[in-house]
């Protein structure tokens, strides 16, 4: 059987052109060095086990000195920083099987003919099975780190449940401790929209999605908020870009003059529908006083599906679409990682590793079914370290 596992493996490391499997893994650093986590870059330690620590982040204020009486003793300062709590950093595992068929063929003809068998083509064959499985595992790792960030920055939370883990566990939450004060709901004629049909007619009588916005930084600005922005998902933005309210304080804001016609609601709506987007965000932008930043991110997972009895592939929302965030500039956040066990001496397979040690990539051969797999494993979170400073906002239906 090691013969076996051994030929596989010599022929693999053939379609590597005689590289190791890291050395091939390490080709994929320069496609994925830049993470789509804004605002969270990787803990620089390495974590043994799974139990992580969140850190809260000061803003470090300077703040006045305490007056007291000139025979008493000055007053510590706060570091501002303590612990929240502690969970456990979930595992994530996929893996590709090589072309089983392919790799029969090609390992009898290297038995039967030996060398004579290992030809370019050969080569290029097996180094687009190895390219294609470890680029698709990698890029997925990638989709799933900016899942979080966008998840846990548009919810204040991460849930693992039936819509982005459908074929694995379900049911945890990590709540990384938002005060309830920065989360809003809104109800009735309040809501930007009363429907998930977001037209006129299912405006909420009583929104004013601009007001609200500015409003809401106002006050941050009173109570010591740092500068920040406003997040919100692409669609749910471009809805908005034609919410009747907001093109009539864009209107009014740019066309004074329309304050003075007949129907000033109506006069400043029109000159704004016929704005470009872009100049309709800048406006949005001066009116709330901050940045607004649209998310246009999907992610793909797979499920059974009952009916064809089948894997079928589903695209998801990485920003909750009902909610608008506010997050401050700069780093908020850190992602945990723990490095994974692997089993050195094991001749079924071999190991490389990625992100610094945070990911295992590993070459398996199956002796039962005499093929084999590429697989990934990573265990990883993205942690806020300025929750108090965070801010979700759900605005419509």
């Amino acid at each position: 059987m090691r013969t076996m596992v051994k030929n596989y493996y010599d022929l693999l490391t053939f379609g590597l052109g005689n590289a190791s499997f890291q050395q091939f893994v390490d080709r994929f650093n320069d496609k994925y060095n830049v993470l789509q986590t804004e605002g969270f870059d990787w803990d620089p330690e390495i974590q043994l086990d799974y139990t992580y620590e969140q850190l809260i982040a000061s803003l470090n204020i300077t703040t006045l000195p305490v007056y007291v009486d000139a025979d008493s003793d000055g007053l510590d300062k706060s570091f501002g920083e303590f612990k929240i709590g502690s969970n456990k950093i979930p595992t994530q595992k996929h893996r590709y099987p090589l072309n089983a068929k392919m790799l029969r063929e090609r390992m009898i003809m290297y038995q039967r003919f030996g060398e004579a068998s290992l030809t370019d083509e050969t080569r290029n064959s097996l180094m687009d099975l190895l390219f294609d499985s470890t680029d698709k595992l990698l890029g997925g790792n990638r989709n799933a780190l900016t899942h979080q960030r966008m998840q846990v920055v548009s919810k204040g939370q991460f849930t693992i449940d039936l819509t982005n883990n459908p074929r694995g566990i379900k049911g945890l939450t990590f709540d990384f401790g938002i005060p309830s004060g920065n989360k809003e709901s809104l109800s009735g004629e309040n809501r930007w929209w009363k429907s998930t049909e977001h037209v006129p007619v299912n405006e909420g009588t009583s929104s004013d999605p601009l007001l609200y916005l500015k409003n809401k930084r106002k006050a941050m600005r009173k109570n010591g908020f740092p500068n920040g922005h406003f997040e919100i998902a692409a669609d749910l933005f471009d809805d908005l870009l034609m919410h009747s309210k907001v093109l009539e304080r864009i209107g009014l804001a740019l066309y004074p003059m329309a304050a003075s016609a007949d129907n000033p609601g109506t006069a400043a709506q029109g000159y704004a529908t016929n704005m470009t987007d872009e100049a309709k965000r800048a406006a949005i932008e001066s009116i709330i006083g901050c940045p607004i930043i649209p998310r246009d991110s999907l992610s793909a997972v797979e499920k059974f599906d009952d009916a064809t009895k089948s894997i079928k592939v589903s695209t998801i929302e990485n920003f909750d679409p009902l909610n608008v965030a506010f997050v401050p500039e700069g780093q908020i956040g850190t992602i945990k990682s723990v490095q994974p066990l692997v089993i050195a001496d094991d001749p079924t397979q071999r190991i490389a590793w990625f992100d610094g040690g945070r990911t295992s990539l590993t070459q398996r051969y199956n002796s039962k079914t005499k093929s084999m797999y590429v697989e990934s494993e990573m265990a990883v979170l993205c942690v806020p370290n300025m929750p108090q400073y965070m801010c979700v906002y759900t605005v419509t239906a």
